[in-house]
């Protein structure tokens, strides 16, 4: 069993350093490492983040926009070494701590068929999709359209 425990600031930078890896390893936008640190020890202060040797999961709890509940929403997950399923243990059991009445996690598009089965064995359901449309002057045309008419 990973060594897991909650966050302190003087976590930020290992936190950093690791979203940084992330970054570099799925994305080829590079990250304003400025905004991470801001955002790190804002959910530190205000949310929920664990850490081991060389992993994170931190998120925050937020209303659900259409409905009256409160989700434990993940913001980032990541493990290099095989803490990640502690990690969620954590989150998860932070979200029962909180009372909340739902725990959200993403994953990527590219992670494997595992560990859709391990959240569902965990008792997740998959939920929304989410798809993204980089760089504005890519944008493909489109005609406008009214937000009453899509």
């Amino acid at each position: 069993m990973a060594d897991v425990r909650r966050a302190e600031l003087a976590d930020t930078t290992r936190i950093v350093k690791q979203i940084e890896r992330f970054n570099d390893e799925y994305y080829d936008v590079p990250i304003n490492v400025a905004k991470v640190i801001d955002m790190v020890t804002w959910v530190i202060d205000d949310g929920v983040i664990f850490v081991s040797a060389r992993g994170f999961i931190g998120g925050m709890v937020v209303d659900d926009l259409m409905r009256d509940w409160t989700v434990l929403q993940e913001f980032g997950w990541y493990a290099e070494d095989r803490s990640g399923i502690a990690l969620l243990d954590a989150f998860i059991q932070a979200g029962r701590d909180l009372n909340v009445d739902e725990v959200r996690v993403s994953t990527l598009s590219t992670s494997s068929p595992s560990t859709d089965r391990l959240l569902h064995r965990k008792g997740f359901a998959p939920s929304e999709t989410s798809h993204r449309l980089m760089g504005a002057s890519q944008w493909p045309q489109s005609p406008q359209s009214s937000p009453s008419q899509p």
